[in-house]
């Protein structure tokens, strides 16, 4: 960085903060990248509902955020029991995940279906659902290259006994960055909040170094100050 070792010693401590271009130095000089962005009035109390919702089961924390009559426990429900290839994407994924943002009075289930299943899913998804003009088969969501690139990182989520294939959190992100629709900003948000809060459960953060685990912890204090 081209700095002396007084003046990172003194950052160590506490003694002085360095400022944020410094803090970028630091960050290219680690071989990291930084990312930032801004956050809503809502977003302080994100944290223990994203905790809240990851305690209850996958159908549970859809119905949670559901507050119209379209029952997307029953589509899913559908999705699995006609055998179609499909992975859960959008806001109903998000909610499967654990997100905590209402899901909308408008919105669908996405579904990025396998292309030999496109048939089958109009066939019998959109004939049998309930509400066909609220489920919505995708090729390939922005930022992705359709199935087969999402499969990759697909977890499965087991609604109503069986289980489902969901779009993985940073694919999600993926998808949420690169959507121009106005509300992908936020949903990008939701997701990063949640992707970091289970990416330091205890299991990963009790196999951590314990030097790691400081130098995490002073991370998030210097955080925290910055944004006071």
């Amino acid at each position: 960085m081209g700095t002396s070792q007084v003046t990172v010693a003194r950052w160590e401590s506490g003694a002085t903060e360095p400022k944020f271009e410094a803090v970028q130095e630091v960050v290219a000089a680690c071989e990291l990248d930084l990312t930032l962005g801004l956050a809503t009035a809502d977003e302080g109390s994100w944290t223990s509902l994203i905790y809240e919702q990851l305690g209850r089961e996958p159908a549970e924390r859809v119905r949670h955020l559901s507050c119209d009559r379209f029952d997307r426990v029953a589509a899913l429900e559908l999705v699995r029991a006609v055998g179609l290839r499909a992975i859960v994407v959008g806001e109903v994924a998000g909610a499967l995940h654990g997100w905590p943002l209402i899901l909308s009075d408008e919105g669908t289930l996405d579904l990025v279906v396998h292309p030999e299943d496109r048939a089958l899913a109009t066939e019998t998804v959109l004939a049998a659902s309930a509400a066909p003009d609220r489920v919505r088969l995708l090729d390939a969501p922005p930022g992705t290259y359709g199935f087969a690139d999402l499969a990759r990182a697909a977890i499965e989520a087991t609604v109503g006994g069986s289980a489902v294939e969901v779009a993985g959190l940073v694919d999600l992100l993926r998808i949420a960055l690169t959507d121009p629709a106005p509300y992908s900003q936020r949903f990008a948000l939701a997701l990063d909040a949640t992707l970091q809060l289970t990416a330091r459960g205890p299991s990963t953060t009790e196999n951590k170094p314990p030097n790691l685990r400081v130098r995490r912890a002073r991370a998030d204090e210097w955080l925290a100050r910055q944004i006071r």
